[in-house]
């Protein structure tokens, strides 16, 4: 009996800490978004604050609505990222959907033709 205890809190400690090591679910604050797209993507100063007003009005309104449906935040998800993509150049887009791609767990995207 002992040995059965033992063995299940030595898996559940296991699982505890394999979760923990994917990030455990913690969301990025705005700022931490904003500092990391910075250092990827070589935001001006204009652009941190443009793109931080878009995080800022994005997280308020998904804290506001609870309710909302997956294929709803999804496409409120989506238009975040157009909005953002608006206000980069051409080089920052293309490393932005890179960026997306590899956050998705897509690796390398797939070129157009």
């Amino acid at each position: 009996m002992r040995k059965i205890v033992l063995i299940a809190a030595i898996a559940i400690m296991g699982f505890g800490s394999m979760s923990a090591q994917r990030g455990g679910g913690k969301r990025m604050s705005v700022e931490e978004q904003v500092t990391a797209m910075t250092k990827e993507l070589n935001l001006t100063a204009d652009q941190q604050k443009k793109i931080t007003a878009l995080y800022t009005d994005f997280q308020k309104k998904r804290t506001e609505n609870t309710q909302t449906s997956r294929e709803q935040m999804r496409a409120e998800r989506d238009n975040l990222n157009k909005q953002v993509k608006a206000v980069l150049t051409a080089d920052q887009q293309k490393k932005f959907d890179e960026m997306m791609q590899k956050r998705r767990g897509g690796g390398r995207p797939q070129d157009k033709k």
